[in-house]
């Protein structure tokens, strides 16, 4: 009995989950307004003359300003040619830093040969000089 039972209420209730589910899209409303239509150019235009220069929507740039400084901008082979570069001097420096690490590494290692050396040829010297 009970697990004929809880088949039924499953049923049921999975009924109304459905119910609940589909009630919880349906209930959406569609309050928006419609989209603005696109303007002309002209009325574009017009905004732009009639812009005020401290205007932040419609703020003119100098243009001779504007093209001096995004001027790399322009061509695209410059620009992969900068940056194919930059990769280039970065992986030098890499290669650069190692060199230099070991290199410092192997002047430490020698200056201790050559003091060991040193103290060693004095120490010969001091002894030839007492004998």
């Amino acid at each position: 009995m009970r697990a004929i039972n809880f088949c039924v209420y499953t049923t049921i209730t999975s009924k109304r989950n459905k119910t609940n589910i589909s009630n919880m899209f349906s209930n959406k409303k569609n309050n928006l307004p419609p989209r603005p239509h696109i303007p002309d150019s002209e009325c574009i235009l017009e905004d732009l003359n009639n812009a005020s220069i401290d205007d932040i929507a419609f703020k003119i740039i100098d243009k001779d300003e504007f093209s001096e400084e995004h001027s790399f901008n322009t061509n695209t082979s410059n620009t992969y040619q900068k940056v194919k570069m930059y990769l280039n001097i970065k992986q030098q420096l890499r290669y650069l830093e190692t060199t230099i690490t070991e290199r410092e590494q192997q002047l430490k290692t020698d200056n201790e040969e050559i003091k060991k050396l040193a103290d060693n040829i004095k120490k010969q010297a001091q002894a030839a000089l007492i004998a």
